[in-house]
């Protein structure tokens, strides 16, 4: 990594970070960085090429410390840009980033001027398991959050438990008192025949665990179909090894009307979005599977970027058999402007759209889904309602909660294809997540006489902010300490000040740099800094002080104090 030059958080070249690589300028690799700017402004800001040295200004330093050595690979032809490309997307980006809720969030959170860190570092053990390598910590110290994709540390284990299974989360909504339609597990495929004639038709047949939408068959209306459903629901709970209550099957009256998803964060309803099956528009000259495949060019179906809104329709068994129920074939040309459903279910995942209706919420069902979220102590939870009119009261007849989901895929939500964009709701998410995050972040630049901490609370500079009591924890020549005990020692400087950044216990960090020059290396280490002391000789250098007097004016550094 040592050909990758890491300047974190605010430094005399620019107040976001900055990655510099020594590389020559070559057509491949302005393409590469062109391909990686248009996903999106975290990954890279802008880009300078100056003396053979490429400047990257980028809100997210983690990706670059790989992304570096494939641009150096690139430069070196080591690597084609084909190779470049696909191992960005394969084995960089999808191993960091959980969802396209994950990019806005690490945007708003860097633009609110919180630290964002990899919470877990990858190991070359766990190359390929990417659940660790997609969490990150929001903020630092005291009341910094742990997130991965829009889920977080302030959703409770009990809310976790409850909506990965849809008989618990039943069990949560009667417990509740609220409307739901009748349902009960399938012990087995011979159970069905003994209660089919106690449900209403038609019924859904479903995995109880979560499938992404998959295994989930509706419109049944005969006793047959029912246990070819239960089949189907059956092997989508084969795909790879479960627990045995994630392969439970459930059958349920199916309520009619529209698919909802309701977006629920810090008790609060934010967002509802009907969610649209997957659907194809004629235009008299191409078949069903041509225009399929028309309807994926879209960019926002184009999985491999990763900042996609949407999913590709895929031709499989249930598509073929929903449109031949239509009587209609992958070779049938639907007329001009005809619209042709290829899907029951209103799943995202399986190639639907969405519509916002935020606006058209009940204030009854408002109050249930608020009611949930709060019951089962979820931060964020995407409550699923069928009904025909969000804009009326939850009855047998109008509809019911169908299940609950605390990492829902929020982009669909914030921004649906048909209505306004609510992207200001990841801002609300980081504010409430981050309330009561206040842990202090001091810059030291030289060698002060005096223990740092034991100067802080004498002379009280930030008043009853630091307390006798706060724990302090400090980054200095290699070596972690936390109240002055060392804790660690021979550490790289970028993973000490990393781990002090996620270490939760902290009322303020401080980072030691011997001097101006060690800043030029690293960068100052905080987006945001409320203290930076400096030893006065270093006033004496004109870039560094006209830098750190440009972000004070910005709001950046909140006080500087001489030594």
């Amino acid at each position: 990594m040592s050909n990758v030059q890491v300047l974190q958080g605010l430094n005399l070249d620019s107040e976001i970070s900055v990655i510099k690589i020594n590389v020559h300028k070559t057509d491949t690799i302005v393409r590469y960085l062109e391909l990686l700017k248009n996903f999106h402004p975290i990954f890279m800001r802008e880009y300078k090429f100056e003396n053979d040295i490429l400047s990257i200004h980028t809100m997210i330093t983690s990706l670059w410390r790989e992304l570096g050595e494939i641009i150096i690979k690139l430069s070196e032809g080591k690597i084609d840009y084909e190779e470049a490309r696909k191992h960005t997307l394969e084995e960089v980006l999808k191993q960091r980033v959980a969802s396209m809720s994950t990019i806005p969030l690490i945007f708003f959170a860097n633009k609110m001027k919180y630290e964002v860190t990899p919470t877990l570092l990858e190991d070359e053990r766990i190359k390929y398991n990417t659940g660790p390598n997609r969490i990150y910590t929001l903020g630092v110290g005291r009341n910094s959050q742990i997130i991965y994709s829009i889920s977080s540390s302030k959703d409770s284990k009990e809310a976790k438990e409850i909506q990965r299974d849809k008989y618990l989360t039943n069990l949560m909504i009667q417990r509740l008192g609220l409307p739901i339609p009748k349902w009960q597990v399938l012990d087995n495929i011979s159970q069905i025949e003994e209660v089919w004639s106690s449900y209403e038709k038609p019924v859904v047949i479903k995995p109880t665990g979560l499938t992404g939408g998959h295994g989930v068959v509706v419109g049944i209306e005969t006793l047959e179909k029912a246990k070819e459903a239960f089949k189907f629901a059956k092997e989508a709970t084969q795909d790879r090894i479960r627990e045995e209550w994630q392969q439970k099957i459930m059958i349920q009256e199916q309520i009619s009307g529209e698919d909802y998803r309701l977006l629920v964060i810090n008790g609060h309803l934010e967002i509802a979005t009907k969610r649209i099956p997957a659907f194809i528009i004629g235009d008299g000259k191409h078949t069903i599977e041509e225009l399929i495949d028309i309807t994926n060019t879209d960019p926002r179906r184009d999985v491999t970027n990763p900042t996609h809104t949407l999913k590709p329709i895929k031709i499989d068994d249930p598509l073929k058999s929903y449109i031949k129920d239509q009587k209609l074939t992958l070779t049938s040309i639907p007329k001009k402007e005809q619209k042709v459903n290829v899907r029951k279910v209103a799943s995202m995942s399986q190639g639907g759209i969405t519509e916002d209706f935020t606006d058209k919420v009940s204030p009854e069902i408002k109050a249930i889904v608020e009611s949930i979220a709060s019951s089962i102590h979820a931060f964020t939870l995407g409550v699923d309602v069928m009904c025909k009119d969000l804009s009326k009261p939850l009855t047998k007849d109008n509809g019911a909660i169908l299940e609950v989901n605390t990492m829902p895929e929020a982009y669909l939500n914030t921004y649906p294809v048909i209505g306004e964009s609510r992207e200001y709701v990841f801002d609300k998410y980081i504010k409430a997540l981050l309330e009561g995050n206040n842990t202090k972040q001091i810059v030291i630049v030289g060698n002060s006489t005096e223990d740092v901490p034991t100067l802080l609370r004498k002379k009280s500079i930030f008043g009853s902010y630091l307390k006798q009591d706060a724990v302090i924890g400090e980054y200095k020549d290699g070596e972690i300490r936390i109240n002055g005990l060392d804790i660690n020692k021979g550490l790289e400087k970028w993973k000490a000040i990393e781990g002090l950044k996620v270490n939760a216990s902290l009322d303020a960090m401080i980072i030691h740099h011997r001097n101006v020059e060690e800043v030029r290396e690293t960068g100052l280490g905080f987006n945001k800094i409320d203290l930076l002391m400096v030893e006065s000789k270093y006033f004496e250098d004109r870039e560094f002080k006209k830098a750190i007097r440009r972000y004070q004016m910005k709001g950046l550094i909140s006080k500087i104090k001489k030594f």
